[in-house]
């Protein structure tokens, strides 16, 4: 299966997102994991994600463990574009350890890796991005990174901004919420993400427009959040999973409060 052209494209010639390549930074910012017990095995998962990766003029850094505890600690700290993760029997301490990276960082996919079948079930239990079997890695890693590509740079999961000259384009389910200040609005990320904030001179109106339909809500005249992120509507403010608290409309709670009603519902 040929590997799709970039989506994050938006005009003749290369255009990657930050979050791939800064050329302030000395070091490529696409970060992979893999951990395996074997290291033949790892050695020849990472050839294939380099081979990829070189197809599209990309590099990466890739991290090896052989202790899932390590890769765990690791995570703590290092937002990752995916973790390769070695399973073997159906009830195995990986998935334990798959099912505490989701929940740790639940915008990085988790792909799951093992000589046999037994923990497939298991793998939709903790949400895995995909299973691949080791026996067929040549012929299923081009569709599953595929996929990954589509989940994390597809232009509907994604919204491009202008900032100093140059196209900037932001994942959308790491952003938390847009807050506007004057003419600037400033995109608050997740505790996974590259950034912290980054801000763009672009109306709040036009965040709003551009992200109806997508999962995003404006809330209050210099808010928009994403739903992903919001735990529940009190008192006209919003409370975010992480404790954080947002300003609601006084005169729109009720009607915003349904809405995310009906979008948990949906």
């Amino acid at each position: 299966m040929p590997i799709p052209p970039r989506p994050w494209s938006a005009s003749p010639g290369p255009c990657s997102p930050p979050y791939l390549h800064d050329p302030q930074r000395s070091v490529p910012l696409m970060l992979f994991a893999i951990c395996d017990t074997q290291p033949a095995d790892a050695r020849r998962l990472s050839d294939l994600l380099d081979h990829y990766l070189e197809q599209n003029d990309l590099h990466c850094r890739v991290e090896h463990f052989s202790q899932p505890e390590l890769l765990l600690e690791f995570c703590r700290n290092h937002p990752c574009t995916a973790v390769f993760l070695q399973v073997t029997t159906a009830g195995c301490p990986n998935l334990e350890i798959a099912g505490r990276l989701r929940a740790l960082c639940p915008e990085t996919p988790v792909i799951l890796t093992s000589d046999s079948l037994d923990c497939a079930p298991d793998g939709y239990r903790v949400r895995a991005f995909a299973y691949l079997l080791k026996t067929r890695l040549p012929e299923s890693f081009t569709a599953c990174m595929d996929s990954l590509w589509e989940l994390l740079f597809s232009a509907a999961n994604t919204l491009c901004l202008r900032a100093d000259r140059e196209d900037v384009f932001l994942p959308l389910e790491q952003i938390r919420y847009f807050e506007a200040s004057g003419h600037m609005v400033t995109a608050h990320f997740s505790a996974s993400a590259l950034w912290s904030t980054r801000t763009f001179r672009v109306s709040i109106q036009e965040i709003a427009d551009r992200l109806e339909g997508r999962d995003f809500l404006r809330v209050q005249r210099s808010f928009v959040v994403n739903l992903r992120y919001v735990d529940r509507f009190s008192n006209y403010i919003v409370i975010l999973k992480s404790g954080q608290r947002i300003p609601v409309s006084v005169k729109r709670f009720s009607q915003l409060r349904q809405e995310f009603l009906n979008w948990q519902n949906r």
